[in-house]
């Protein structure tokens, strides 16, 4: 929702389509398995140990609430740094916010264009030892792309979307649905059609 007032990053850029959205929410089914797991615990404990013996159910509710932490770390990790929202021309990540149009077209193009994890697996295969790390020599001499969100690493289980900016940045995107969000950044920049390879 927009406030009065408030006016949008890039709305009069003409190489941006502000009407293309795009949504990528972490999965919430970990979580619920979790919390109704604790609820269901902390109403034994209950059962068992109240009314005589309420510090006791507390300090069990906290150790319990200790390891419930343990197991929500990553889903609360990957909500709070990999969320993405495409929406009026702005992509959000995390934390942090990015105007469409400062996205280079020939990065987006070339995104459709890479391997994706089992092209990657099937030419690291074909590698002989030397060519292999020749290979690791010189992607180590590369600097690294920076991480958008505000996390340190790509979590288990998603991809990594490389985009460039027009200040020449390197950015690494963490996506679960990489060629959709591809074709949506590609739609939103008004480049040339996204051939699906992921």
């Amino acid at each position: 929702m927009d406030q009065p007032g408030r006016q949008r990053p890039y709305q009069n850029t003409p190489d941006v389509d502000l009407s293309v959205t795009y949504r990528e929410e972490p999965p919430r089914a970990w979580t619920r398995i979790c919390l109704v797991a604790y609820a269901g615990w902390a109403a034994y404990q209950a059962l068992q140990l109240l009314p005589d013996d309420l510090t006791a159910w507390l300090v069990v509710c906290a150790m319990s609430s200790l390891l419930l932490l343990c197991l929500l770390a990553v889903p609360l990790s990957k909500r709070l740094y990999h969320r993405i929202h495409l929406d009026g021309g702005e992509l959000r990540v995390g934390r942090e916010r990015l105007p469409v149009a400062s996205l280079t077209p020939v990065s987006l193009a070339a995104a459709a264009n890479e391997p994706g994890r089992a092209g990657l697996r099937e030419y690291r295969a074909s590698l002989t030892p030397d060519q292999l790390r020749e290979a690791r020599r010189r992607s180590n001499a590369l600097t690294r792309p920076r991480l958008v969100g505000g996390a340190w690493a790509v979590p288990l289980g998603m991809e990594e979307l490389v985009v460039e900016t027009a200040e020449g940045a390197s950015l690494v995107i963490a996506t679960r649905d990489r060629a959709g969000l591809l074709r949506a950044l590609t739609r939103a920049r008004g480049s040339e059609a996204v051939d699906g390879r992921s």
